[in-house]
């Protein structure tokens, strides 16, 4: 194997190939997005459990990282709000939110993170968000936009509450202290709403969120509302964010990161990976998926380092980069300088931004994260996928957000396997006079052979179930002797398939008749070979043709005595049977004995 040096920098790639005409855009793009994250990010912090300043660092070096270790040209890295919810349910068990114990177990987190993110690429283990439906991910932000914005409700309304991990308890507590809300604070998060809402939809070009929190907080600076009983984010350090090794002591409590390290590591791949392939549909870029988990993973180990937490790809600063016209990664390393530069510039200025601004935010990304045409069309697409999708959403509201995650998962790999466990058994016989297979039923069919069509995968979680749908008929009609299988559709097969025909060989031979194989792929012709079926059929039982199986049970087993007076034609060589004319088969071929069910013989050759 070949090594080079994009398997170990993959950014050298797009930089030999960079272009002056693409800095401009890059440029132009890598602002808009920084613009965009600031807000984000503290945003995303609260959700988190941890200071604003948090989710800024977090907006730095893993925004860089991931776009220099990634594949997508337009993919940004950091804080999200799928993400922030499940580092909240990880950790507060084992610290108080916000305290120095639970940011220090954040740090180690990112850490476990990154390791499981990396690894899994690092072991090409890409293919495996496959097996992640769509329907899952959908129902698990449907349910994560609802809690967000629920645990939004307290300091939207100026209410000082404590936590509650439960849904239920959580509202009735807020509705028992409605009375108490704080007027000038509610005044503040609605007008924070209005402002995002009204330039979407009259200025979309121009950044409603970072434009409401300006003018929110100007109206805090000028009024003096913080005296007034406005609750403030509070004063964010003006410096970059420090290097950090997550705390030793930590490392005891490894057990119980790395259950919730898991269901990030999985949320966050699902995330990204979505993002970046709906992209690169519009721009026809190859995304590498084994590369961006690699990425994805570095980027979590270098907020592991500089103090930030867990993240993903984020839709919405992926989406503003994409629109801005970033051509290359750059735009993504531009961002992430740009938010370093501004805590180093601004930060003083955050600590005018009221909480309830903050609420109003995540509000409305709460609303957004809800894709109701998605929702509706997957619901009316298939009852499975249904199912999946409400019971991820329910998960999520009413149990911990891990199992949500494990939960949509599994219930993704089941519906997998039960699609792939149902192999069609279906009856066939050529349809006269084209001579083509066509399904069949009793009284189309040849009195002394059975035809059925397999498709799908015979292996060890549908070997059981075709083995019992041949059975059932098989054993319905006992006065054949033999059983063609079609397998031109039958991809691939394993041992447990190998035994299922072996079961199903004894018990048509115990009968007096064969079993024949037409149409086996190269793949499956192997394994019959390899597992020394082949040897036990025989060689001149598996044919490359329906037609050509057919004539070889013929030849080999057909009673004349029953062809005779038989008033079917299901074959072109039924008139000639008829008439007991074996040489349609060859010059001198003589009829076989005739054998009833259990392997006795009732007429002789002639």
């Amino acid at each position: 194997m070949h090594l080079h040096l994009d398997d170990f920098l993959p950014f050298a790639g797009w930089m030999r190939s960079y272009r002056r005409r693409f800095l401009k855009a890059d440029l132009f793009a890598g602002l808009t997005v920084a613009v965009v994250a600031l807000p984000q990010s503290m945003a995303y912090a609260m959700i988190a459990g941890l200071p604003v300043q948090y989710g800024l660092y977090a907006s730095i070096a893993p925004t860089i990282i991931g776009c220099l270790w990634g594949s997508s040209a337009h993919l940004i890295t950091g804080p999200t709000t799928a993400v922030s919810l499940v580092v909240l349910t990880t950790l507060s068990p084992m610290a108080a939110p916000g305290s120095a114990q639970y940011i220090e177990l954040a740090f180690a987190l990112a850490l476990v993170v990154g390791l499981i993110q990396a690894a899994l690429g690092l072991a090409r283990l890409g293919a495996l968000l496959n097996f992640v439906s769509h329907a899952v991910l959908l129902g698990f932000t449907a349910g994560a936009a609802l809690l967000i914005a629920f645990k939004q409700v307290p300091a939207f309304l100026g209410l000082k509450l404590a936590s509650s991990g439960v849904l239920v308890r959580h509202l009735y507590t807020v509705a028992a202290n409605l009375h108490l809300t704080h007027g000038i604070t509610l005044g503040l998060g609605l007008l924070t709403v209005a402002v995002i809402v009204a330039l979407r939809k009259w200025r979309p070009a121009w950044p409603g969120t970072l434009l409401a929190m300006i003018l929110v907080g100007t109206l805090v600076g000028v009024l003096d509302l913080d005296r007034r009983g406005v609750a403030l984010v509070g004063a964010i350090p003006q410096r970059l964010p420090p290097l950090h090794l997550p705390d030793m002591g930590v490392w005891t409590r490894i057990g119980d990161l790395t259950s919730g390290g898991l269901a990030i590591a999985i949320l966050g791949l699902v995330e990204a990976v979505s993002i970046a392939k709906a992209i690169a549909d519009q721009t026809r870029q190859r995304i590498n998926i084994n590369r961006e988990f690699v990425g994805q993973g570095l980027a979590n180990m270098a907020a592991a380092f500089c103090s930030g937490y867990p993240g993903s790809g984020s839709f919405t600063r992926s989406a503003v980069n994409f629109r801005s016209g970033a051509r290359t990664p750059l735009s993504g390393i531009v961002s992430g300088l740009a938010v370093a530069l501004t805590i180093l510039l601004a930060a003083p200025l955050a600590s005018l931004l009221p909480l309830s601004a903050l609420a109003g935010v995540l509000m409305v990304v709460a609303w957004d994260m809800v894709r109701f045409a998605d929702i509706a069309r997957t619901v009316r697409a298939t009852r499975a996928d249904a199912a999946v999708l409400l019971i991820t959403f329910a998960a999520t509201l009413l149990l911990n957000i891990e199992f949500a995650i494990y939960a949509g998962v599994l219930l993704s790999i089941g519906m997998h396997l039960a699609a792939t466990s149902h192999p069609r058994v279906a009856p066939v016989a050529p349809d006269r006079p084209g001579g083509k297979m066509a399904p069949a039923g009793d009284e189309t069919g040849c009195p002394q052979m059975e035809i059925v069509a397999v498709e799908g995968s015979i292996f060890f979680g549908s070997a059981a179930f075709l083995l019992d749908a041949i059975q059932r008929r098989w054993r319905s009609r006992p006065e054949r002797l033999d059983l063609i299988m079609r397998m031109h559709r039958v991809n691939t097969m394993d041992a447990s398939g190998v035994h299922a025909l072996e079961i199903l060989l004894d018990e048509i031979r115990a009968r007096g008749g064969d079993l024949y194989l037409a149409g086996t792929n190269h793949r499956v012709f192997e394994v019959l070979k390899n597992s020394g079926f082949l040897t036990q059929i025989g060689t001149s039982r598996v044919r490359r043709t329906t037609g050509a199986a057919i004539r070889q049970a013929m030849r080999e087993n057909f009673c004349p005595a029953v062809c005779g007076r038989c008033a079917k034609l299901v074959f072109e060589e039924c008139k000639a049977l008829k008439r007991s004319d074996w040489e349609i088969f060859g010059p001198g071929t003589l009829p076989p004995d005739c054998r009833a069910p259990g392997g006795q013989g009732v007429q002789g050759g002639s």
